[in-house]
């Protein structure tokens, strides 16, 4: 049987030989006037996305239409029930279950059952009823 022997030879050591280097040792990095502008125009534009996002958090209520529309808070006395609410103070062209599942959610409700002395706040209250 024969079998050969190899030499193994050692990694270069670079890390040694850039801090040994005297001429390196002080050695700055300083941005170019084009990495300057790039580096403006990154955080510009990262300044109008977060200005932006801002911007339809705070008014994503305006924009739909909710503005002029408020809550309106009632006290629950003995015998009424949301759909006695549905009936009495639905907008016109909402329909009796869609005022009750709006008040549900309105208020966290995980039922539509309200007890008296119970506060509740009602969506935006129709014309006639207010």
């Amino acid at each position: 049987m024969h079998t050969d022997t190899a030499t193994v030879l050692p990694f270069p050591r670079h890390r040694e030989e850039r801090s040994g280097d005297p001429a390196r040792a002080h050695v700055r990095l300083v941005l170019t006037r084009r990495g300057r502008a790039v580096l403006t125009a990154v955080a510009f534009v990262l300044g109008l996305l977060v200005a932006a996002a801002v911007l339809l958090l705070v008014a994503l209520p305006a924009l739909a239409g909710t503005e002029g529309e408020q809550a309106v808070s009632v006290t629950v006395e003995a015998g009424d029930t949301l759909w006695s609410y549905a009936e009495e103070f639905a907008p016109e062209g909402m329909s009796e279950q869609e005022f009750v599942a709006e008040v549900r959610a309105l208020n966290h409700l995980p039922t539509g059952r309200v007890t008296a002395g119970q506060q509740i706040a009602l969506p935006a209250l129709a014309e006639s009823a207010r």
